[in-house]
């Protein structure tokens, strides 16, 4: 079980009523170890990721959010199941940690589910707080995640297309600068 190391849980989000009423007995039954927030609240969970070492995204189906985007943004190391878009972008050992894929049947927790987030947050809190852990938090923060690259990666393909008139764009302005030039210290 998580709580019995050194660790602070904070679940925020809704889903099943079930388990948000497991969530809230585990913060009874663990008052200086877990709390839990049943409700929709953009600007706390931009606070929580910030300040958290780690963000846990068991996810069973990700098309590709923008929640590890932002966590990695803000130095915060991710510990993911292995799906989606979630593989894209967080990289074993580099800049998080994968679980495996979850069993996508939705109407029950796998136990093997629940083991692989046992274990993989063992990996994750073993490192926690080495020269290994501050180099993941760096190379977090250090990403290009904008659309710069993207972008231009697809108007190469569609000029290449050949279409009359086609023009390749003109370079603007950045709206923010690149991640590498934003980075702390940890």
């Amino acid at each position: 079980m998580l709580v019995k190391n050194n660790v602070q849980i904070i679940v925020l989000g809704t889903g099943k009523k079930y388990m948000e009423k497991q969530i809230a007995e585990l913060e009874k039954k663990y008052p200086d170890k877990v709390r839990g927030v049943a409700k929709f609240n953009v600007p706390l969970a931009h606070m929580i990721i910030a300040g958290a070492d780690f963000m846990m995204i068991p996810s069973r189906f990700e098309p590709c959010g923008l929640i590890q985007l932002h966590a990695m943004r803000y130095g915060t190391v991710c510990i993911v199941s292995s799906t989606g878009g979630l593989v894209d972008t967080v990289k074993e050992g580099y800049t998080g940690f994968h679980m495996g894929a979850f069993n996508v049947e939705c109407d029950v927790v796998d136990q093997a589910d629940v083991a692989a987030i046992v274990k993989t947050a063992g990996r994750a809190l073993a490192v926690y707080g080495t020269t290994a852990f501050k180099e993941m938090i760096k190379n977090c923060m250090s990403q290009d995640l904008s659309w710069k690259g993207p972008a231009r990666l697809w108007e190469k393909i569609l000029l290449n297309l050949n279409v009359t008139g086609s023009k390749a764009g003109t370079e603007g302005e950045e709206i923010a600068p690149l991640a590498k030039e934003n980075v702390a210290t940890p």
